[in-house]
């Protein structure tokens, strides 16, 4: 078992597409799946359909318990599986490439200020073998050594690997627009384009919009 101290602060990652920013930021929060506004603004979806289906079912153990889709989620790190399988056009329906994938990405200490509820998990959400917490002190259960990693493939000696980098921090519901810390982009084009978007809201919150090559593959 990790028993790592995390980083201070402890980054947070979440990827969406960049044609949902102006909802995100109409709607001023990001919100669960089950607690979605009925507002009638169309969100571009950019997962698994699949997946999806298992995450409205699996039930949260601990914390304010419900099921996966009762939390917003984000990575412990940037080059998710997530991202892996978007880029290399392993998610039916979605043939983009990277370009228009922006992160957003907050903290634990800031979900913690604005007082949100959160678990987080040490592996895959799905997997059967993972364990949830809801303290930050046990935080050091997190493999901190593999969950910032490009490389995070199963190997011989470790066949734990890809559960262990898809480490979730779920925040319960909804996270207010203000709690983003930062965007990432792949490339100065799609940093124009952030940046357009945000001037179109001269009243919400502007994180500040960096390009981030190497959080990309």
């Amino acid at each position: 078992m990790p028993n790592q101290t995390p980083p201070n602060p402890t980054r947070l990652y979440r990827i969406v597409h960049v044609g949902n920013l102006h909802i995100l930021l109409t709607r001023d929060a990001l919100h669960a799946h089950n607690h979605t506004p009925n507002d009638g603004l169309t969100y571009l979806t950019i997962h698994n359909a699949q997946v999806q289906q298992s995450r409205n079912v699996k039930a949260v153990p601990c914390g304010p318990r419900g099921v996966i889709h009762d939390y917003v989620p984000f990575y412990f790190g940037p080059h998710s599986v997530m991202l892996l399988n978007l880029h290399t056009k392993r998610v039916p329906g979605y043939t983009a490439g990277q370009g228009p994938l922006i992160y957003l990405v907050t903290s634990v200490q800031e979900v913690i200020t604005l007082g949100r509820p959160f678990v987080f998990s040490d592996g895959h959400g799905l997997a059967s073998f993972t364990h949830w917490y809801d303290k930050p002190a046990q935080l050091d259960m997190i493999d901190w050594s593999l969950v910032g990693q490009r490389q995070w493939a199963d190997t011989p000696s470790d066949n734990d690997r890809k559960r262990r980098k898809q480490a979730e921090f779920l925040v319960h519901e909804t996270l207010a627009w203000q709690g983003i810390e930062e965007i990432g982009v792949l490339n100065q084009s799609a940093e124009n384009q952030v940046n357009q978007i945000l001037s179109q809201f001269p009243n919400r919150h502007h994180p500040p919009v960096k390009i981030r090559h190497n959080w990309y593959y």
